[in-house]
């Protein structure tokens, strides 16, 4: 088993508002909390919606019971040699090769990279079982990596830190922070609508939220802007929430019944709907009654 697997970690009413500059976010239609749901695993959903709005915007969610004893969470990915922090990989990759219930996307990475087992750095913090992978950023260098989130047994936290506190086995930088204290606190003149991939929290760290809004696809599902994001994860019950790295790194994957990846959103990695970009690192759910691979 890979190093960076090797620890496990537990601890997420909207009125709908306008975005800033652009046109109403929801023209009324309540945001439908009761979809048909699908069980992933004891304590794990998942449940695809359309955001209402003047454009299409598909979430897809995946909600986490994290009073559920025999879940855990990982930041994972494969420590690669001399010539980089990691080796790319897809998401799905991620979940066939460690049998992870779900996974999504971490943090962002450079270079951007087509295939699987390239050489990648981190952009900033990122530690699994309690070794570090990668260095915290340092203001100059963060760029939009300037929030962490950190991960050990039970306890979760999203801190607008450059790395987490020594007591956290696993977590990794992404950014901007969405939501913090129940309010939506990103940029609101960033209007861009892209493919995001973000986590939230509930106020009382029993509830994870992991979350795709697929975009670049006309017809199918436009993206979202920080701000439309955040109201999302807001609606949900979050009231802490980190964005990751989006775009063409957007994937969320679940493991079937037979163990085999199943894409629960559609990412679009070089404009090609249901490619996955190979990255940098996940955050995985596991069953700890299950060995991980």
């Amino acid at each position: 088993m890979n190093r960076a697997m090797s620890s496990l970690a537990m601890s997420a009413s909207l009125v709908l508002a306008s975005c800033a500059g652009g046109p109403p976010l929801s023209k009324g239609k309540p945001f439908d909390l009761t979809p048909p749901q699908q069980r992933l695993a004891p304590g794990i959903q998942f449940s695809q919606r359309l955001w209402p709005g003047p454009v299409p915007m598909q979430v897809s969610i995946v909600e986490v019971d994290l009073t559920t004893r025999d879940l855990g969470l990982v930041v994972g990915g494969i420590a690669a040699d001399a010539k980089g922090e990691y080796l790319s990989r897809t998401t799905s990759s991620f979940v066939r090769d460690t049998g992870a219930v779900v996974a999504i996307n971490g943090g962002y990475f450079s270079p951007v990279v087509n295939a699987e087992g390239q050489a990648l750095d981190a952009i900033g913090f990122s530690k699994s079982g309690g070794l570090l992978q990668s260095p915290p950023n340092t203001a100059q260098t963060a760029g939009m990596a300037t929030a962490v989130v950190c991960f050990k047994r039970r306890e979760i936290a999203i801190l607008a830190t450059f790395s987490c506190p020594d007591r956290f086995t696993d977590g990794l930088a992404a950014g901007p922070i969405l939501v913090a204290a129940g309010k939506v606190v990103t940029d609101v003149k960033n209007t861009t609508r892209h493919p995001r991939s973000a986590i939230g929290m509930n106020a009382r760290g029993d509830r994870l939220w992991l979350i795709t809004i697929d975009g670049r696809q006309p017809g199918y599902s436009e993206g979202a802007s920080f701000e439309e994001t955040a109201r999302i994860l807001v609606a949900l019950g979050a009231t802490e929430a980190l964005n990751l790295d989006g775009g063409g790194s957007t994937a969320l994957v679940a493991r079937d019944g037979s163990g085999k990846p199943r894409q629960l959103n559609r990412p679009i990695q070089g404009g090609v709907p249901g490619r996955e970009r190979p990255v940098a690192n996940h955050i995985g759910v596991f069953e700890l009654s299950r060995p991980i691979r």
